[in-house]
This record gives structure tokens, sequence and C-alpha cells, in this order.
């Protein structure tokens, strides 16, 4: 069974930092995302891009600050309201809408040409896991293309750091089952996807920021700055695993 997460309560704690867009930036992902957004669509300028289980939107908070019109969908108000204010901070418009990717709105369906999600798939299990990267393809235009970033299942550090917080009875999120590249594949190709080759994130950050900086936060001191060195081959056990799934035109 899925066992729910009180996501107003962990928004309320998370500060929230005018910082972080710019450290995202940094991230493989990301420049994952950018060199493909520029070889399918040429210009970030007037693109209509989704982030969906939103959150703060850092991801989408990068394509609007490079001209991107940008629309934010979560079932929290709180959180929403939170990222408006990052939004705002920086002189970016975003549109917000409140709803649940399982029953989306009318108005967010095959209306954008980039849909992504960070932190949203793997809170779901069985079924209800097709169809979220569903959802994904459904808010697209054809032609258009998902940016589904999930935790990688062979995360060896992101796995530890879980398993130390379960076996102490402290883990918050409630469910959370990592994604191999095969499965997201496999979810995006049933729900009438083209899966793209899937991008992983930098092994030393998911050391350092699982590993290291948890230890030094039990101590009560300051994390290191998370590095985001490229080795390809270690990288296939960092913790960011981003598949991009292309809707057929």
């Amino acid at each position: 069974m899925e066992r729910p997460t009180d996501w107003d309560a962990q928004w309320r704690v998370e500060p929230l930092d005018p910082a972080a867009p710019d450290a995202e930036e940094r991230t493989p992902r990301w420049r994952a995302q950018e060199r493909l957004v520029l070889e399918r669509f040429g210009s970030f300028a007037r693109l209509q891009v989704v982030e969906l289980g939103a959150g703060r939107g850092l991801n989408a908070f990068l394509y609007a600050r490079r001209g991107a019109r940008v629309t934010l969908l979560d079932v929290s108000t709180l959180v929403l309201s939170q990222a408006e204010e990052l939004f705002g901070a920086h002189g970016l418009a975003v549109e917000l809408v409140e709803g649940d990717v399982f029953d989306l709105p009318a108005e967010v369906r095959e209306r954008f040409d980039v849909s992504m999600s960070f932190g949203l798939c793997e809170h779901f299990l069985a079924e209800r896991r097709r169809r979220v990267v569903g959802s994904h393809l459904e808010v697209l235009r054809p032609g258009g293309i998902a940016m589904i970033g999930v935790p990688n299942r062979f995360a060896p550090a992101y796995r530890l750091w879980m398993g130390v917080l379960k076996a102490r009875g402290s883990w918050p999120l409630g469910t959370e089952v990592p994604f191999s590249a095969r499965e997201l594949a496999t979810l995006a190709r049933a729900a009438g996807g083209e899966p793209l080759e899937p991008v992983y994130g930098s092994f030393a950050a998911s050391v350092v920021n699982h590993g290291v900086n948890q230890a030094l936060f039990k101590l009560g001191r300051k994390g290191l700055s998370v590095p985001q060195p490229a080795v390809p081959m270690l990288d296939r056990l960092g913790y960011e695993l981003l598949l991009p799934v292309v809707r057929p035109g």
C-alpha cells in the first residue's frame, strides 16, 4: 500500500532558498534539459512549459528565466504560494494551477511543449506508477517532450541513506520507490511515449549530498557545497535519473 506524505508539513519547514535555482542550474539534469530544448525547439522563448507536482518549481524557474511561459501544477496551495514568492522575487511570471496529476484539469491537457517533474513519480505504486508517467504526455502537444526526473534505483549512497532513516523510523516521505531507467522507459512506452537516452546525475554529488552532508548535519555542522563532475560510467550510480520522453507528433 502507498503511504502518503504530509507535503505541507515538509514545505513549512523546508527553507525557501533564493539560491536554489542557481544550484540546480549546475546539475547534469539541467544541462541535459537545456541541450534537448535547444535541439528540438531552437530557443526557450515563448515555449509553453508545465512542471507537475511542482513544489516550488525550481526547474520551471530556469525555463522562465530563459523566456518560457511557465505553469506549475500541485495539490498544495501552500507550496504554490511559496513558488509564487520565489518567482516574484526574481521578477518572473508564473501561472499557478491547483490540481491532481491523476485528475488533470482540462486547462492543462494537450497544451504544452515541455512537461516535467522531479521527485513525483517515485511516490506511487503499481498502476499509478504508469498513470503518473502518462500524465506527463497527456499535457503535451504532439511533438512535445517530457522531462521525468526520479531517484535512480542503483544509487548506493541514496539507498544507504534511505535504509538508515527507515531503520531508525525517521523516514519522512512515505512511499518512495526509486526507478531503473528500464522500468521508467517501459512505463513511458506503455503510455504512448517514445523514450530517449536516460541522463544520470553526478555520482560525486550523490555521495556528498546523501553521505557526507547528512553526517555533517547530524553533527550540527554546515554541509559541503555539492560538486557536479561528470564521470560517465560512474554516474550510472548517481542519485538523479532523468528520462526524456517524446509525445509522437
